[in-house]
C-alpha cells in the first residue's frame, strides 16, 4: 500500500495529488471478554446443532405453521440481568437524535412526529427479566443482511435455547442456504418490505405495507406461543419499528434514524465511521446481551455447488484458475458505477498484461452497463478472454459459486462485492458515491477499497481518471 492509501487507512487526510485512497477494512481489535460471562451454559465453540435438523422453512402470511429446527426448550431462558454489562441504553432525546435524511424539512418533520409519539410512548417499558423468543429485522438488500450475519450468529450463541425469528427480504433468503446447522434454531420470516422501493403498493409513507408487517407478527406469535420478549431492528425504519411495536413485542431495541424513535425501549447512538457490523452489534450490547467480538460475515457453499459452477464457467469458456477474475460492473446507481469505458480499459490491460481471463457478472438489469464495457474493449473478445455471462448464471447460489471459483473479484459498492467478500473471495471494491467505506465497505479477510476522491489542483478530468485507472489495475495486478 502506497503512503496515501496508508494515510487514509490510518483517517489522515490525503495530499493534493492524492485521488484515489486505498483501505484495507479489517476488524478492529478484539474486545476483552467479558468479566461476568459464566452463564451456566457451554461455551459457545462447543454449542451443536441436532443431527437430524430438517431444514428451515420460509413464514408468509398465508401458510400453514412451519416445522421446527430444534425442539422447544428445556430449561429456562437466561435472564438477561445476569448476561448484562449494565443497564440498557434508554432512549435518546429527540433534539440529539440523528436523522439519516439530509433535508432540513424531512428531518423537522422526523423530529416533530418523535415528538408527537412521545405523548404516546412516554415512558421507556423495562427489560424482560427472561427471554425466550427473539425476533431480528433486517428486511432490505443482501448487503445489509451479510452486515447483519455477525449479530445474528452472536444471538444465536448467546441465547443457545431461545427461539430466533430473523426477518428478512426474499431475495437475501438464498444466502443462508448452508448455514443450517450454525443457525439452528433460527426461523427465517420472509418480507418485502414495500416501502423500500416506494409507492405503488405501499402507499406514499409505506403504512399499508407496516400494517402488513404487524399482521405477520401477530399470526408468527400466535404460532411460537407468545410475544416476542426482545425484538431488534437492524435497519431503522419507522414502518419496521412500529410494526413491531403494535405487534406486541415486550421490548424493542434499534435506532429511530428515519423516524419511531418514540417507540423504541432502548436506543444506540449513531457513532459515524463506525461499520455496521460493529453498529449491529452495538444494538445486542444495548438490549442487556453484553458484548461481543468483532467478526467478518461469512457465508458457505457445498461442494456440489461450486462443482457446479466450475461446470458453468466451462461451458462457457476456456478458463485458467489462477488467472480468472469476475467483474461485477453494477453498483445500484449512476453516481455509485464506475464508468464503463474505465472498466473495458482495465479489463483490457488485465488480458494484455496478465494474461488473464475475464467473467462479466451480471442480470437483465445490468445489460446495458455490460454492453457499453464490451463495446469499450480493444481487441481482446474475439480471443475468448473476456465472457459475457450476464443473464447466464441464474439465480444467487449459482452466482456465488462463480465468485468462488474466481482468482480476483472486482465490482463496486453493491450487494454482490458484500457476498464475494463473505464468501473469502480476494475482492477489489471500487468505492465511489456519498456512502463511507469506513462504514459501508465489504468486510473480509482478502478485500481492498479503493476509494475515489474528488481531483483537486485544476487537472483534467482524464487526468484524474487515468490515475484511477492505473490504482485499481495495480491493486489487481498485486492479487492476481
Amino acid at each position: 500500500m502506497d503512503e496515501a492509501g496508508k494515510a487514509q487507512a490510518q483517517g489522515a487526510p490525503l495530499d493534493a495529488a492524492s485521488f484515489f485512497a486505498e483501505e484495507r477494512l479489517r476488524p478492529p481489535p478484539k474486545s476483552p471478554p467479558p468479566r461476568n460471562g459464566n452463564f451456566g451454559k457451554p461455551p459457545p465453540g462447543r454449542m451443536q446443532a441436532p443431527p437430524k435438523s430438517p431444514p428451515p422453512r420460509d413464514i408468509e402470511p398465508g401458510k400453514p405453521p412451519i416445522e421446527r429446527l430444534r425442539p422447544p426448550p428445556k430449561s429456562p431462558a437466561p435472564s438477561l440481568e445476569t448476561i448484562s454489562f449494565g443497564r440498557a441504553r434508554r432512549r435518546i432525546p429527540v433534539f440529539e437524535r440523528s436523522y439519516f435524511c439530509r433535508g432540513r424539512l424531512a428531518r423537522a418533520a422526523l423530529r416533530a412526529l418523535d415528538l408527537a409519539g412521545e405523548a404516546l410512548f412516554a415512558k421507556a417499558r423495562e427489560r424482560p427479566s427472561e427471554v425466550h423468543r427473539v425476533l431480528l429485522m433486517r428486511p432490505d438488500n443482501m448487503g445489509g443482511v451479510v452486515c447483519a450475519l455477525p449479530a445474528v450468529r452472536a444471538v444465536r450463541e448467546r441465547l443457545p435455547d431461545a427461539h430466533i425469528d430473523l426477518l428478512i427480504g426474499a431475495s437475501a433468503r438464498p444466502l443462508f442456504i448452508g448455514l443450517e446447522k450454525e443457525l439452528a434454531g433460527v426461523d427465517f420470516l420472509v418480507f418485502n418490505a414495500s416501502w423500500l422501493r416506494g409507492p405503488p403498493g405501499g402507499g406514499k409513507f409505506g403504512l399499508r405495507s407496516a400494517a402488513r408487517l404487524r399482521q405477520l407478527l401477530r399470526l408468527r406469535m400466535a404460532e411460537i406461543g407468545g410475544p416476542y420478549d426482545l425484538a431488534v431492528d437492524f435497519r431503522g425504519d419507522f414502518q419496521s419499528i412500529l410494526a413491531a411495536r403494535l405487534a406486541g413485542a415486550r421490548y424493542l431495541v434499534g435506532r429511530g434514524l428515519r423516524g419511531g424513535g418514540f417507540c423504541l425501549d432502548a436506543e444506540a447512538g449513531e457513532i459515524p465511521g463506525r461499520h455496521h457490523v460493529e453498529r449491529n452489534l452495538d444494538l445486542l450490547e444495548c438490549a442487556g446481551l453484553g458484548r461481543f467480538e468483532t467478526r467478518n460475515p461469512a457465508l458457505a457453499l457445498s461442494e456440489e455447488e461450486t462443482a457446479q459452477a466450475w461446470a458453468c464457467v466451462s461451458s462457457l469458456a476456456e478458463y485458467d484458475a489462477e488467472a480468472l477474475i469476475g467483474i461485477h460492473p453494477d453498483a445500484g446507481g449512476e453516481k455509485r458505477i464506475w464508468r464503463p469505458e474505465l472498466y473495458g480499459e482495465l479489463i483490457s490491460r488485465l488480458v494484455s498484461d496478465l494474461s488473464a481471463r475475464v467473467l462479466l457478472l451480471g442480470g437483465a438489469a445490468d445489460r446495458e452497463v455490460i454492453d457499453a464495457i464490451l463495446a469499450s474493449i480493444r481487441g481482446v473478445r474475439a480471443r475468448g478472454s473476456v465472457v459475457d455471462m450476464g443473464e447466464k448464471v441464474q439465480g444467487l447460489r449459482t452466482l456465488m459459486g462463480v465468485m468462488k471459483c474466481c482468482r480476483l473479484y472486482i465490482g463496486g459498492d453493491s450487494d454482490p462485492t458484500h457476498v464475494a467478500a463473505a464468501l473469502g473471495v480476494p475482492a477489489i471494491c471500487v468505492f465511489q458515491g456519498q456512502n463511507e467505506p469506513r462504514e459501508w465497505g465489504p468486510r473480509g479477510s482478502n478485500v481492498v477499497v479503493l476509494r475515489k476522491r474528488p481531483a483537486s489542483g485544476g487537472g483534467s478530468r482524464a487526468g484524474a481518471e487515468k490515475r484511477e485507472l492505473e490504482r485499481v489495475f495495480e491493486a489487481a495486478r498485486r492479487c492476481v
